[in-house]
């Protein structure tokens, strides 16, 4: 009897633990906690384009990012990002009152195997649904998956070095039909030669940003997101 009794306190506290595991509150809090390390930072900057019908060639610059959500972008050529920010997936975390979320399953992404949480916003604005894998073991995201009204659907895939908060890697990828190509850019696309049927038949594209040389918690001043470029 008192094996059965020892049995089957056992296999509830498995139980217990894999619920905990597997409760999203408790994965979005480990996540945020890593981040809410980082209150600024800077890098080197690097970033390559492939969308159909638009010919960018590789950008150099510098990036800058400040809590909770100033960043800037310097360089001598043409910049754009979705959302104008790459942190903007964590910021979108850290506020766990606008949100619910639930686990929907793992999935394998590079050798991590992540819980994957849906996130549902509770109010009505410009995100339907955000969609995160997250490595527990790190606290880390590996991918993130946002459909929006305005840019349709972005994802993110972040790259790690060891024992690093940041990503030394991210690759966007992005929905061509909506992503929103800026002005500038329309003498590019509308004279850009449409010969290569399959190139142009693309849905989605990608930017790839190449982080290095990072500083962190430098305490920057709120006029390095406005002053002029050096």
């Amino acid at each position: 009897m008192k094996q059965k009794i020892f049995f089957s306190t056992f296999v509830l506290m498995i139980f217990s633990v894999q619920l905990m595991a597997q409760n999203p509150k408790q994965l979005i809090a480990a996540v945020n906690k890593k981040f809410n390390s980082v209150q600024d930072y800077s890098a080197d900057l690097k970033m390559d384009f492939n969308i159909p019908s638009v010919n960018i060639q590789t950008i150099k610059g510098k990036v800058f990012f400040k809590k909770p959500n100033k960043f800037r972008v310097r360089t001598h050529g043409i910049v754009f990002l979705p959302k104008e920010n790459p942190a903007y997936a964590l910021t979108l975390l850290a506020d766990t009152n606008s949100y619910t979320a639930l686990i929907s399953g793992e999935e394998k992404i590079g050798n991590c195997v992540c819980k994957v949480v849906n996130v549902i916003p509770n109010k009505d604005g410009d995100m339907i649904l955000g969609k995160f894998w997250i490595d527990a073991k790190t606290a880390l995201v590996m991918r993130s998956q946002l459909t929006t009204k305005s840019n349709g659907t972005i994802q993110m895939d972040n790259t790690y070095e060891e024992n690093n908060t940041l990503p030394s890697k991210i690759l966007f990828t992005v929905d061509i039909a909506k992503f929103k190509i800026p002005k500038a850019l329309a003498v590019d696309i509308n004279s850009k030669s449409s010969t290569n049927k399959s190139y142009n038949s693309r849905t989605s594209g990608f930017i790839t940003l190449n982080f290095s040389n990072y500083k962190v918690n430098q305490k920057l001043q709120d006029a390095v997101f406005t002053e002029a470029e050096k």
